[in-house]
């Protein structure tokens, strides 16, 4: 079984099955909206297409037990292919034995032998200008009358496989323990105010961060047509209220503190201050500016009544900011209820009892909406990345060279005989050797 195990998973048939299977996958994840609430669901594909998709965890695929369960197979499958190339790639980058052994003038991949007349000198001078053209500078060893030369280079372009193979599996660890022990959600915060909870996105309740956050200011800046240019929230984080880190945060230019990174999502108006009602009496033609308080009666100059402002909109009806105000009346069974807008918008409507009522100005309290995320395994995503680049580097642009030459015969004849092997690009490295063997006219 130990056995049968071990072939299975060193099989790169395996390795192609599983790619070829999450990528089938993750493209049917990206077709189906991920996150959504499950009555979107039913009404997207109806109950019976539902429970079938439901019981597979479609809607949240990359967090579900089966698509967890390929990667860790795919992991397996890689740890048991490099450590079976471990000890091929360990030779094959080891330091040349010192012992000649000529058995590699019959078994390696590349082999040719030519007979010279020539002086010995002159062919040892062809011989290390051959293999300096093609590898590098020789090692010339001598035993019984027979003279050897060997060179190597880019051996350590072999441990490209293995850094491309350890990349693999860091960056499927960190997505991994990202997707375990991570989290994604957001949090609004009012100006002034401080959260420590997370919501998390689709549905997955809450999140304690530990900390607190708080918002200390936020800026937003309009274009012309109203449009929001950019907006911004100065934040302080606060460990039993001591300030222990405190930053900006912009679009696109998040605020991090120990793994938590804080993103500028969006933002609102969570209600207004400092309020300032005109009121004009119609009969005198005085105005007096009152500061009400959302919800709180105040006394109406010169008259019995009382107002209050019930809410604000920053928008009604496109009419611009408005404050719902009400008149409260001695006598009458019931208040008067109305809209009041800024510049005496709609005058008709704001005149009651003989006032005319106009919003002068007010100050807009915001709230801004925070994503905050936590991935614990993205060191080891980054970890990844830069083997895998080197791994590529070492692969794609360097190749190992190896080439032994041997010299022997007696004055009349020299048998020359040349073995090589190179980890890629065999023929263009046959057809340099040889023109080369040509060039040097060895007979």
């Amino acid at each position: 079984m130990i056995k049968k195990l071990h072939k299975l998973f060193s099989s790169v048939r395996l390795t192609i099955f599983l790619f070829l299977f999450l990528a089938a996958t993750s493209i049917l994840g990206t077709i189906i909206q991920q996150g959504l609430p499950m009555e979107r669901y039913k009404v997207l594909y109806g109950s019976g297409v539902f429970s079938v998709l439901k019981f597979f965890n479609i809607f949240d695929m990359y967090h579900s037990w089966w698509f967890t369960t390929l990667l860790i197979l795919l992991s397996i499958n890689i740890i048991v292919c490099t450590f079976k190339q471990i000890p091929r790639i360990i030779r094959l980058i080891s330091p040349e034995k010192k012992e000649i052994d000529d058995t590699i003038f019959n078994s390696s991949q590349i082999r040719k032998t030519f007979q010279s007349q020539k002086k010995l000198s002159d062919i040892e001078r062809q011989s290390e200008l051959l293999i300096q053209s093609l590898v590098g500078n020789p090692v010339k060893t001598v035993k019984d009358d027979v003279i050897y030369f060997f060179a190597e280079k880019g051996k350590y372009s072999r441990l490209g496989m293995i850094f491309v193979h350890i990349s693999i599996l860091l960056i499927l660890a960190g997505g991994l323990i990202g997707t375990m022990l991570g989290f994604v959600g957001q949090m609004n915060i009012v100006e002034g105010e401080k959260s420590n909870t997370v919501t998390l996105f689709g549905g997955k309740g809450t999140e304690k961060l530990g900390v607190d956050v708080r918002c200390d200011d936020f800026t937003v800046e309009f274009y012309k047509t109203g449009m929001p240019k950019e907006y911004k929230t100065d934040l302080t984080i606060l460990d039993n209220k001591r300030k222990i880190a405190s930053g900006t945060m912009r679009v696109n230019h998040p605020f991090i503190y120990k793994g938590l990174k804080f993103c500028q999502a969006t933002y609102g108006i969570a209600g207004v201050s400092d309020l300032l009602v005109g009121v004009r009496n119609n009969k005198t033609g005085e105005e007096t500016v009152l500061k009400p308080n959302i919800m709180k009666k105040i006394s109406l100059p010169g008259s019995n009544a009382s107002f209050a402002i019930a809410r604000f909109v920053n928008d009604h009806g496109g009419n611009g900011p408005a404050v719902l105000g009400v008149l409260i009346e001695p006598g009458k069974a019931q208040h008067d209820i109305f809209w009041i807008f800024q510049n005496e918008q709609n005058i008709n409507q704001q005149q009651k009892s003989g006032f005319v009522f106009t919003l002068k100005d007010f100050s807009r309290l915001y709230y801004t909406g925070i994503q905050v995320s936590k991935d614990p395994g993205v060191s080891l995503v980054w970890i990844g990345f830069c083997l895998i680049m080197m791994g590529f580097m070492l692969s794609l642009f360097f190749t190992h060279k190896r080439i032994w030459l041997r010299i022997s015969g007696s004055q009349d004849k020299y048998e020359f005989s040349i073995a090589a092997s190179v980890s890629k690009n065999r023929k263009t490295f046959e057809e340099k050797l040889e023109g080369l063997t040509r060039e040097t006219t060895v007979e």
